[in-house]
């Protein structure tokens, strides 16, 4: 199976921005250290500064099944609920 890159834009809702970077942090971290992890970053755009794209590369599908079942992906996934304006998702085959 081939690596897939995923593009993840949050919009956070302002009130909740400074607790946003801690938990952005902590899950950074974590996915690194997982075995399938290629590279997990988080940006921030230089327009909005309450908008965030996560870029990860992953090993293959079943890296990011794993990831998605992980306890700080789970816990990360609770803590968002509600403090989102806009969330988008994108999984990526890479062409070229």
């Amino acid at each position: 199976m081939s690596q897939l890159n995923i593009v993840a834009i949050f919009t956070v809702k302002p009130e909740y921005d400074k607790e946003f970077r801690v938990e952005f942090k902590k899950i950074v971290e974590a996915s690194r250290k997982e075995a399938g992890c290629v590279r997990y970053d988080l940006n921030q755009d230089t327009k909005n500064p309450l908008v965030y794209v996560f870029t990860e590369s992953w090993a293959s599908q079943q890296a990011i099944d794993e990831h998605n079942v992980t306890e700080h992906f789970k816990h990360f996934k609770a803590f968002i609920d509600g403090k989102l304006e806009g969330r988008q998702l994108h999984i990526l085959k890479q062409l070229f």
